[in-house]
């Protein structure tokens, strides 16, 4: 056999290298009557299935549930285009809002009623995957009981919002600005709903906390907005101080979010929420 000493064989674990001269060519014959060929012999043993393990996240009725998301974004829009503008510029001051009042009421219309449905429909989405992601356990929080569980938690702390809303309006006798505030809170989760259809759509195809800390972060500066935008409106339509303003919508908006916030972390780190 012809050497060449230029020629080397490095073993992959480890970093060495030997030439090829020092090692060792098996005989075929020898390797054959010690390890019989399982293909002419057969394999007599009993070979037990394992289950695959997968880390998607991703089912079928999560896409059709964000494609009618978008459905439902498109039907409003050409039902009620100029509607759909108004609800939209709110945020841009207090005159537009005045100018949607005098023309029609949000919160007995079309539009509120389908974009609420839409909103507990995303929102449940979004805090079904985010524990999947969290918790890594698939088992329990990726099924469809766990969605409507959390549908049915996010409708409850929406009527909660709006009975708050509510109470405190005929507390302090400012009946009038409730359609104003439920204006605001209206147009606040339609561009919630908007930009968090696209982070519900990278977390179902990438399941990383990333992305689940990006949707809260959203969320929390959506509920930061809708704080300033309920104060400004508030104090234009009523005669009640602005500070005892800004305690109502503290008790409304920052200690819910703070508990709720507080008690999800302490859920995935320490297991338990006491």
């Amino acid at each position: 056999m012809p050497q060449y000493s230029d020629i080397f064989y490095r073993n992959p674990f480890v970093d060495t290298v030997q030439p090829i001269d020092t090692v060792q060519v098996a005989d075929s014959m020898a390797c054959d009557s010690v390890v019989p060929s399982f293909i002419t012999s057969g394999f007599r043993g009993t070979l037990t299935p394992l289950p695959r393990m997968s880390y998607e996240i991703l089912q079928g009725w999560n896409l059709a549930l964000l494609g009618l998301m978008l459905l439902l974004i498109v039907i409003n829009k050409q039902l009620y285009p100029r509607q759909f503008r108004q609800v939209l510029s709110v945020p841009n001051g207090v005159a537009h809002t005045n100018q949607l009042l005098r023309e029609w009421n949000p919160v007995r219309s079309f539009l509120c009623a389908s974009f609420t449905l839409g909103y507990i429909l995303l929102m449940a989405l979004f805090v079904q995957k985010s524990c999947v992601v969290l918790s890594h356990d698939m088992q329990t929080y990726n099924g469809r009981p766990m969605f409507w569980t959390l549908c049915a938690g996010v409708t409850g702390w929406v009527l909660l919002r709006y009975m708050m809303l509510h109470f405190v309006n005929w507390l302090f006798d400012a009946r009038d600005t409730i359609d104003r505030q439920m204006t605001v809170q209206f147009s606040i989760s339609i561009f919630t709903l908007f930009v968090m259809v696209p982070i519900v759509l990278l977390l179902l195809y990438n399941p990383t906390r990333y992305f689940v800390w990006l949707g809260f972060a959203i969320l929390g500066v959506s509920a930061l907005f809708r704080l300033v935008l309920g104060v400004v409106e508030t104090r234009v339509s009523t005669k009640i101080s602005t500070f005892y303003i800004f305690l109502y919508f503290c008790a409304l908006e920052i200690a819910p979010i703070a508990t709720l916030v507080t008690a999800g972390w302490r859920y995935f780190n320490q297991g338990a929420v006491f």
